[in-house]
């Protein structure tokens, strides 16, 4: 078997473990990387802003160039792995399936309601699969003439989501790693203001940080920790919030997989696709925030009971196929079938 994967494939991205997975489950005789990220560096910075934004300018055409020189005088492949591939032309995908046997598209993001590419949707038709970890998008990839969608859960890399600290070891009340949402600045404001004890790290808090300049609950580690060291933050907490984006209508996303199998309590807002992945005694649901000062201070009070609850969904999400690697053996399963 031969395997093109086509992505971002810096060291510590989500696509370059999806492709490393890959490699490893399907064994191919020969496996070659195209990395879109070597294009992005070598365009002028404002047009790489621009190119993300839009899909259109220098940035698109260098990563299409870079792309077809690539595959040119090239190998006929069995799998052709397409990670996050919204800047791609559509005529360079149908190129793609003319010359190989299966094309597949994988994206962990919204490709409908928040990160939107008119060339991914162009190229919807050609690809063999799409694989999507939006429920609420399935419809969308059907009405856009997708051949095959398939859906899975998003999940965590156990290479990197696992435990660094035993349970006696936790030093943090409150952890959370994530992008500034009005939502949950209200929520955090809320935990600080109760006497709870939260490190935040993530872009856009800026203004919320500088607010709380005086409140010495509140830590901010800067725009972003990534890798192990997120892991090592998540491990060192009792509790972690398993936030959802009010900006697109998921029901669950990576944190609610990796914050468990870091030997973490989720706490988690209550809903269909989440209470199916784990029950009341293995996370911390809510239905309000309001909830989750007392929450909190009543588990802290009570390290057995919780103790408890952070095994039990540690459990859950090592028993499930929540891991990276299960979920990927699992599409090619279905996509070789």
């Amino acid at each position: 078997m031969k395997v093109l994967y086509i992505g971002h494939y810096n060291q510590g991205s989500t696509s370059r473990m999806r492709g490393e997975y890959l490699g490893e489950i399907l064994n191919p005789i020969f496996f070659k990387v195209i990395n879109i990220d070597i294009p992005m560096k070598d365009t002028n910075r404002l047009f790489r802003s621009i190119g993300w934004r839009y899909k259109i300018g220098p940035l698109i055409n260098n990563i299409n160039k870079f792309v077809l020189n690539e595959i040119m005088h090239d190998w006929i492949y069995d799998i052709v792995w397409i990670d996050k591939g919204v800047f791609i032309k559509p005529d360079n995908i149908k190129k793609l399936k003319t010359r190989n046997n299966k094309v597949i598209h994988f994206t962990p993001d919204p490709a409908f309601t928040y990160h939107q590419s008119s060339l991914f949707q162009a190229a919807i038709p050609f690809y063999d699969f799409c694989v999507t970890t939006k429920s609420f998008e399935v419809d969308e990839y059907i009405k856009f003439k997708c051949r095959n969608v398939i859906y899975c859960t998003q999940g965590f890399d156990s290479r990197v989501h696992r435990p660094y600290h035993f349970f006696a070891q936790k030093s943090i009340d409150v952890s959370f790693v994530g992008h500034f949402e009005m939502e949950r600045a209200n929520l955090i404001q809320t935990l600080i203001d109760n006497g709870i004890e939260v490190v935040l790290a993530g872009i856009k808090w800026q203004k919320f940080v500088a607010k709380n300049k005086n409140n010495s609950n509140l830590n901010y580690l800067g725009n972003g920790i990534f890798g192990i060291e997120y892991a090592k933050l998540i491990s060192s907490s009792f509790f972690s919030l398993g936030l959802i984006s009010n900006w697109v209508p998921e029901k669950h996303t990576t944190r609610t997989f990796e914050i468990p199998a870091c030997g973490t309590c989720l706490i988690s807002p209550s809903n269909d696709e989440i209470r199916s992945f784990y029950s009341d005694d293995e996370v911390l649901f809510y239905e309000s925030t309001e909830e989750i000062p007392n929450m909190i201070h009543r588990h802290l009070q009570d390290k057995k009971k919780l103790q408890q609850i952070t095994d039990a969904g540690s459990l859950r999400v090592h028993q499930g196929n929540y891991e990276y690697k299960k979920i990927l053996y699992s599409l090619i399963l279905k996509i070789l079938d």
